[in-house]
């Protein structure tokens, strides 16, 4: 008997612990959101300005285990201003159902036992606004997300868009399912993403009236980045995708398989180093096998600081131009904005290149079953502001910003040969006499090189090899100063053309 009522004292004390620790926690929670509507419309604010949207919460309804609220986004924009995504009057709703920690009720539903402030059922409402994303989707909430925010205040987001099938006269999109996962740090310095998302279809009319279709199958992303000392997101990322077929008149024009990307950039000591490689499996132009494709680049002993700066103020400048965009009535206005971010890539290439950094496209190859070509480029930078060059007129320019440039280009004759012919059955001429014009066209090349002094040859490969120091060009063999270089390929090149 004894037992029997310690057992039960023991279950109600801890029944009066979960009642008054959950309600506890619904007040947290309560003051959380609006810490969270507060970092979004500073964000919103930060990052884009033009969009002009504002985030309110509408309510909320406190009860033992959970409690609701409405997430408001309206546009804080005048009526007539023409950069306004929402009009006077529209506003998105998201309902949010918030359930209590210590083990919030809805985490229990799927199995989850660790301790959190709450977690929170996210779902965008059906209004007058999103009327037409809803008959798209069937009925169907569009959004909806489960967020669970812990003691510490970070978060663990499961996002799901639905299907999507829209029709219309002359154009058609549809979509599977896209998965989001999202977790973040309680200062948002931290974040990992990983989105998940099959099939997407889009039908229309190009300019040409020529019925036309792109299709993106199978696409991934996993991110994992944080923000250094310096303010700069670094981190890795790995963006793939199983195919992209781009076709005319039902026909395919264009197909990629086996598209992967995949960037690893560091910050230590004010310095970003890292790669990013991309590849293609296979291509194909119009039904016909190209090849396949790979690039791999690499920064070195970037300053951090400075890419800030430089991508701050590019940032601001892009903006700028973008919350001004609609008022543009003629072309010259529009070449005036494209000069004002010009200026200011160029006002801020000293901060790009502080502490002197490297840069190289370590290896550019395309490859066919007959062989394969190949590219490569390193640029050793100076920091403009303690360089002490030399020279004088342009190389004493150059040399301020650049301390050496090497690049190298072999090009494989049968790869190209068998490149070239590809391209010319794609246009309809018969695979034999195709052969024989890549062929010709590929000797072409290779003596116009050599009576150029652009390129050597042997029986298997045309090359190319140019280096840069010191005001001084080396092409293969030749050497010359860079204005000479500049009188004999560019400017004899242009007054050709």
């Amino acid at each position: 008997m004894k037992k029997s009522n310690v057992a039960i004292a023991v279950v109600v004390g801890i029944g009066v612990l979960w009642t008054g620790g959950a309600w506890f926690t619904g007040k947290k929670a309560e003051q959380r959101i609006d810490e969270v509507v507060a970092q979004l419309n500073e964000q919103l604010t930060q990052h884009y300005p033009e969009a002009g949207l504002v985030v309110t919460r509408q309510g909320y309804e406190r009860h033992i285990f959970s409690s609701t609220t409405q997430f408001i986004v309206k546009s804080r924009l005048p009526a007539d201003d023409e950069n306004a995504l929402l009009a006077p009057g529209d506003q998105l709703v998201f309902n949010e159902k918030i359930s209590h920690g210590p083990l919030p009720l809805a985490q229990l539903k799927h199995f989850t036992l660790i301790p959190s402030l709450a977690s929170i059922h996210s779902e965008l409402a059906n209004t007058p606004t999103v009327k037409s994303l809803f008959d798209f989707t069937k009925g169907k909430t569009p959004f909806s997300a489960e967020t669970r925010i812990g003691y510490g205040h970070a978060t663990s987001s499961a996002i799901q868009i639905q299907p999507i099938q829209y029709n219309a006269e002359d154009s058609s999109l549809s979509s599977d399912a896209i998965n989001i996962a999202l977790k973040t740090s309680p200062d948002n310095s931290a974040i990992t993403l990983n989105i998940d998302s099959g099939k997407v279809s889009l039908n229309f009319k190009n300019e040409a009236d020529v019925d036309t279709e792109m299709t993106l199958n199978g696409l991934t992303l996993r991110s994992d980045s944080h923000l250094s000392k310096e303010g700069l997101r670094v981190g890795t990322q790995q963006i793939d995708a199983k195919n992209f077929l781009y076709a005319l008149n039902h026909k395919p024009a264009v197909q990629l398989t086996g598209i992967q990307g995949h960037s690893d950039l560091d910050s230590a000591k004010n310095l970003v180093n890292g790669s990013l490689n991309y590849q293609i499996d296979k291509i194909e132009w119009q039904q016909l096998p190209l090849g396949s494709a790979n690039l791999k680049l690499s920064l070195h002993d970037f300053s951090a600081s400075g890419m800030k700066t430089f991508y701050d103020n590019y940032n601001q400048a892009v903006q700028k131009n973008m919350a001004n965009i609609s008022h543009v009535t003629n072309q010259d206005e529009l070449q005036a904005m494209q000069n004002e971010v010009n200026a200011a890539v160029l006002q801020n290439i000293p901060a790009l290149l502080a502490d002197a950094p490297q840069f190289s496209v370590d290896n550019l190859t395309l490859k066919n079953e007959k062989g394969e070509s190949q590219f490569s480029l390193k640029a050793d930078f100076n920091d403009p502001t303690k360089a002490q060059g030399n020279g004088q007129g342009l190389s004493g320019i150059v040399d301020s910003y650049l301390k050496q440039l090497n690049a190298s280009l072999t090009i494989n004759k049968p790869m190209a040969t068998q490149l070239l012919s590809v391209i010319a059955q794609s246009e309809g001429v018969p695979v034999e006499q195709a052969g024989q014009f890549a062929a010709q066209q590929v000797q072409s090349l290779s003596a116009l090189g050599e009576m150029y002094h652009l390129t050597t040859q042997n029986p298997e490969s045309i090359q190319s090899a140019l280096h840069y120091a010191s005001g001084q060009v080396t092409v293969n063999q030749d050497k010359m100063t860079l204005e000479q270089f500049i009188e004999q390929y560019l400017t004899s090149s242009n007054s050709e053309q």
